[in-house]
């Protein structure tokens, strides 16, 4: 049983299903609506996707970027250019996307609704739930009737907010980061000139660096709109996702900033902001019947751009894990349960230093754009093979450059208990 059908919820309904269980997803709101933003996904995440048959139908929604770009805020000028596109499927065996979550979404849901194994049930909030050493007990308020639901294992994947992890013995709930993201979209053909100027040719994803805050742009929709992303500092809302934001204000907070950023700014009609929380302790099982995922385990700030691709690792790594006998799922848990927070901590801490990188001002800013300017793009490539070439499912990575092994591919290996 899955409470919660988010990028999380609909992935691990998907693995499970893979290893022959029949799946129950519940979530409260009545209909999946066409929210949210932008999404990176990298090598780490598509590859697992592929292995689900969802990479094929989002294809024609998504964007492969030719390249990241890595520019001075103020004056426009590219500090680094890493080669992305046929380059990154080469080195990691697998693409780099850009795509809007909604597509992301549909291409999940359309893959769930089409598989005998898999249930999802709008409208049904999971208001409770108890566990005991042979399963999992929910009951589930779905509108005109309550309902009670047991099964072998609940996983929650009900986001930042989770009321599975609130329901826990006292765990730390999510806090303000102290930064806001400020999301917008525009038709491409509704691109002022002066940003069409300063984007590099062909697609790519782009990020322009500047004291405290940075600007991010790329395709998205097959390319027929771009994505922006502003993160800036910001007052703590309280248990606040997004709200509509105020372009001067964000303006404001990007003073001094190259022409072409401002005109971006005035040109959207509607700029959301999102505060960015986190989990500063991550926790994915809170028994051995009771395991979550996604935001719910360890809701992480967007600088690593890795908050999906951690989700979707999460669900197949938790399918490969208990994909044996229910007598062996204790110590299977243990070892995801490691395993998982050990790959959150690391992606942590790239977070932490790309946030110090982009936001940095005075000598340090200084520093940075001379190393961007000075080391071979090679080299930055090398440092993403951890973070880009790791296979969730077998908790390790995949060789760089190498050759899809056919375990990889889709089928389900019940000797290494791979997800196809």
């Amino acid at each position: 049983m899955i409470s919660g059908a988010g990028i999380a919820g609909l992935t691990a309904a998907l693995a499970f299903a893979a290893k022959g269980f029949s799946v129950a997803i519940f979530d409260k709101t009545p209909r999946l609506s066409d929210v949210g933003a932008g999404l990176q996904l990298a090598p780490n995440a598509t590859r697992l996707l592929a292995r689900l048959g969802v990479l094929e139908r989002l294809m024609a929604h998504a964007v492969i970027p030719d390249a990241l770009y890595l520019q001075n805020g103020t004056s426009g000028e590219t500090l680094l250019r890493m080669a992305l596109g046929d380059a990154a499927e080469a080195r990691w065996n697998a693409p780099y996307l850009v795509c809007h979550r909604a597509d992301l979404q549909a291409a999940l849901v359309a893959a769930v609704s089409e598989h005998p194994d898999i249930t999802l049930s709008l409208g049904s909030n999971v208001v409770s739930h108890r566990a005991d050493q042979d399963g999992a007990t929910v009951q589930i308020d779905a509108g005109d009737r309550i309902e009670e639901h047991r099964g072998a294992l609940l996983l929650g994947c009900d986001g930042v907010w989770s009321t599975r992890r609130s329901a826990g013995e006292h765990r730390p709930g999510a806090a303000f980061t102290g930064h806001i993201a400020w999301r917008a979209s525009l038709p491409r053909a509704a691109l002022p000139q002066a940003f069409e100027n300063l984007l590099p040719e062909g697609n790519s994803v782009s990020a322009w660096l500047g004291r405290g805050v940075h600007f991010i742009a790329y395709p998205v929709r097959a390319g027929k709109s771009f994505n922006f992303v502003a993160i800036t500092k910001g007052r703590d809302p309280g248990r606040e996702w997004s709200s509509q934001g105020d372009s001067i204000a964000l303006s404001a907070a990007f003073s001094g900033w190259h022409r072409a950023i401002h005109d971006v700014i005035r040109a959207a009609e509607q700029w959301t902001f999102w505060p960015l929380f986190q989990i500063a302790h991550p926790h994915f099982t809170l028994s051995e019947r009771v395991v979550l995922l996604g935001d719910a385990a360890h809701a992480m700030t967007p600088f690593a751009a890795q908050g999906a691709a951690m989700a979707i690792e999460d669900a197949c790594a938790l399918a490969a894990a208990l994909s044996g006998e229910e007598t062996g799922w204790p110590a299977s848990l243990a070892r995801f349960n490691r395993a998982r927070l050990t790959r959150i901590a690391s992606v942590t801490r790239r977070g932490l230093l790309n946030r110090f990188a982009y936001h940095a001002a005075g000598p340090f800013a200084l520093g940075r754009n001379m190393l961007l300017r000075s080391r071979p793009p090679e080299r930055f490539l090398a440092d993403l093979d951890w973070l880009y070439g790791y296979d969730g499912t077998g908790f390790g990575p995949v060789e760089v450059g190498a050759a899809i092994p056919p375990s990889a591919l889709p089928g389900i290996s019940p000797t290494r208990g791979e997800i196809g």
